[in-house]
């Protein structure tokens, strides 16, 4: 499929009962589709109030997270993080192991793929991509972009910084490994992690593979380091690997995952979200307890036995960027129980057939319905998703939460709380964000249950300084596409926008693989929305149309489109 856009000529699919797929062609495309004429955009008609913008084909590879930086001289890039596998790169006209995708977005509706960063051994992948400026992240060279990604499986796992100021000739910086020169030990069960750009600190999911007794009872914890004044790129070779580089903070994670935990062992971190760069970082959060700039909120469980948890970013941190003072030598892979439970200021356990993926803070919300109330007006909300794992819903359904995080624990204050015999008394689930897949058979592929693949949440945005931040949240739904919820009202938020892409069926493996599956998505700071494929269809760029924009945009509502 072409980079500058969708095909006109798309050939339509429907699932039959899961079984197997058909291409509708034309009837059901002319009865599915609707051309923006001022785009030349093919709508896949399964849609309200979004719509098509542009498509790139990322090398059909299986694509995650996308995310989207401002460039110094102006372009808007985005970078798609990918699972495992190798596919031809086009650019090279090489086959390369999946990595990190490089797409030049500032015109959304002619994406360009400029490049392609493959995992230096077959057999990882890089799922996850965050990016600084240089002229942000301390000791950075100013003028200058780096990227952050985890690589995970095989003997290179771990993360990596590379300079990608050249969107079409990026540059290895330096990675964090296993290596005997100089000696780190290996990393394990690497995945999405949240890069501070101001400070340099990145929270990854993780552990260092160290000999008991300081190797961690739950693999996928929380690996805190400190990637502040990277290094010159290398001229050329592998990727570099220093001793002092980046710099090692601690191990953290939720009591029983250390490694003198006792009783069951905790789930995997899928990841956190520092609010430290928050745009009111340094305003109170809503009952006046913090600052919510010293937040973290961590999400555990993927698709099940999740737990919720926030940190204290300062208890968490040494000096200069916080007030942890390790009790022994070996507290930062060994911390005791003191160290375990003191940063921890909320928790919450959830079902145990839902998960912790996604953790998205949204701060001092203030309903309109709460008008005529005299306490609890200002809330501050978590938006959290457990993940669909199996095919067919063969599995317990799996949604999304907007979580009421106002009260973190029983000691908050001011008055309106009281000391409960469990100190985490506080945290609780609002409403529920769910798509009934029956809703999929209004269109001609069916039951979403029935389509081949996942159905259920997956994930949602996590920009702080998107447009439609507080009053909207986008959640991947897999099979059910991108679903739009306005969640202005958290204790009932109402669905006001979905799309579900119809992909071209450009290779048949793909479409004997289960079809399409919408598998993570973002916003960037001009309101578009960046959907991928778990499957290999590419990226789709979105924008709100309608009520739904209107919504996001704090305008008068008017009509759905």
């Amino acid at each position: 499929m072409s980079t500058s856009g969708i095909a006109s000529s798309i050939a339509w699919r429907t699932v039959l009962g899961g079984a197997g797929f058909v291409v509708a062609a034309l009837l059901a495309g002319k009865a599915l589709a609707r051309d923006d004429d001022h785009r030349g955009i093919s709508q896949s008609g399964e849609q309200k109030n979004m719509r098509l913008v542009g498509h790139a084909d990322l090398q059909q590879r299986p694509a995650y997270q996308p995310n989207a930086i401002l460039y110094p001289d102006g372009r808007t890039i985005a970078f798609v993080g990918t699972h495992g596998g190798s596919k031809l790169n086009p650019l090279t006209g090489n086959v390369e192991a999946n990595g990190t995708m490089i797409i030049d977005v500032t015109d959304p509706s002619h994406p360009v793929q400029t490049a392609h960063i493959p995992v230096p051994v077959a057999g990882g992948q890089a799922q996850m991509a965050r990016m600084c400026l240089g002229s942000v992240l301390p000791g950075g060279k100013s003028g200058s972009v780096y990227l952050l990604r985890n690589v995970q499986g095989s003997a290179a796992a771990g993360y990596e910084i590379w300079d990608v100021t050249n969107t079409s000739a990026p540059v290895p910086v330096a990675a964090l490994k296993g290596n005997t020169t100089p000696k780190t030990p290996a990393i394990r069960s690497t995945h999405k992690d949240w890069w501070e750009c101001t400070t340099g600190i990145a929270y990854m999911p993780g552990s260092r593979n160290l000999p008991k007794p300081d190797l961690w009872r739950t693999s996928q914890s929380m690996l805190i380091y400190d990637w502040s004044k990277p290094p010159a790129a290398a001229a050329s070779g592998p990727i570099p690997v220093y001793a002092d580089y980046p710099k090692y903070i601690r191990t953290y994670g939720v009591p029983g995952a250390n490694p003198d935990g006792t009783g069951g062992i905790p789930n995997s971190l899928h990841g956190a979200i520092s609010a430290f760069e928050h745009p009111q970082a340094t305003q109170s959060l809503a009952r006046g307890q913090d600052s919510i700039g010293n937040r973290i909120y961590a999400a555990w469980g993927v698709g099940d036995d999740g737990v919720l948890q926030i940190i204290d970013r300062k208890a968490l941190l040494p000096s200069p960027w916080g007030n942890w003072v390790p009790e022994t030598a070996d507290s930062a892979d060994r911390p005791t129980a003191n160290e375990m439970a003191k940063p921890m200021v909320g928790l919450m356990y959830m079902s145990a057939d839902q998960g912790g993926h996604t953790s998205m803070p949204i701060f001092g919300m203030q309903p309109a319905s709460y008008g005529s109330f005299t306490e609890f007006k200002t809330r501050d909300i978590v938006v959290l998703t457990s993940e669909a794992t199996a095919d067919l819903c063969q599995e317990s359904p799996h949604w999304a939460f907007l979580v009421d995080v106002t009260i973190e624990n029983s000691g908050a204050v001011p008055p309106g709380t009281k000391i409960e015999q469990n100190f985490f008394q506080g945290p609780m689930v609002l409403s529920t964000m769910s798509v009934d897949p029956r809703r999929g058979a209004k269109y001609p592929r069916g039951n979403y249950c029935t389509r081949g693949a996942r159905f259920g949440v997956h994930s949602n945005e996590e920009n702080f300084n998107n447009p439609y931040y507080g009053k909207l949240t986008f959640l991947a739904y897999f099979t059910g596409g991108v679903r739009t919820f306005d969640i202005r009202e958290p204790q009932s938020p109402a669905e006001v926008g979905f799309y579900v892409p119809l992909p071209a069926q450009t290779v048949p493996a793909l479409e004997a693989a289960g079809g399409y599956m919408t598998n993570n998505l973002e916003v960037d700071n001009r309101g578009f929305i960046y959907a991928t494929d778990r499957q290999g269809y590419g990226l789709d760029i979105l924008e709100l149309t309608g009520k739904a924009r209107n919504i996001g945009l704090g305008r008068p509502e008017g009509d759905d489109d």
